[in-house]
């Protein structure tokens, strides 16, 4: 009799477990009841709605280039995308302002394209170190199935620089 009484005693403390997180006590009786807890939204989305003209889109991308700067000082690419995507990828733009700020969006675009597919441009920083080639592929296809890489696509040509190297160094003479 005395195992049975342990055995209950431990399903209802671990029934009881469960529940602690939603349990609150009720003032006027003192016992306890569950309560349904709203859901948690992130600080970082953007339920605007609304259509940035020209000069808005501007300073989105003047300010995109200038936390960029510090994500590549500090080798953070993977904060660079996320950033590129929440920022420029994710915001309402007229045709205008698109037509406007073409070159502005060519050089964020640019610049993050170089990042990441050219694993050693920007690779000094501390956290840069830190990505695997996994990390790398990961970031690579979040940027490629975005819509501005389908738009701009073409823009920079990246070509790697070892093949470069050799290629002019056999057409030198000094190679056999």
């Amino acid at each position: 009799m005395e195992k049975s009484k342990k055995i209950v005693m431990a399903v209802l403390l671990v029934m009881s477990i469960g529940c602690i997180g939603n349990a609150k006590v009720s003032s006027k009786s003192g016992k306890f009841k569950n309560v349904k807890r709203p859901a948690v939204t992130s600080k970082n989305s953007k339920s605007s709605s609304k259509e940035l003209n020209s000069e808005e889109y501007a300073k989105v991308l003047d300010n995109f280039m200038k936390k960029a700067e510090k994500y590549l000082e500090t080798g953070d690419k993977v904060r660079l995308v996320d950033d590129y995507i929440n920022d420029i990828e994710n915001a309402k733009v007229s045709k205008k302002a698109l037509e406007d700020n073409y070159d502005a969006d060519k050089e964020a675009f640019g610049m993050v394209e170089v990042a990441i597919f050219m694993k050693s441009s920007y690779s000094s920083g501390e956290k840069a170190k830190k990505l695997t080639d996994a990390d790398y592929e990961r970031i690579q296809k979040k940027f490629t199935n975005t819509s501005k890489f389908k738009q701009l696509e073409g823009y920079v040509k990246i070509q790697p620089v070892s093949h470069y190297k050799f290629n002019n160094f056999k057409n030198s003479g000094k190679l056999s």
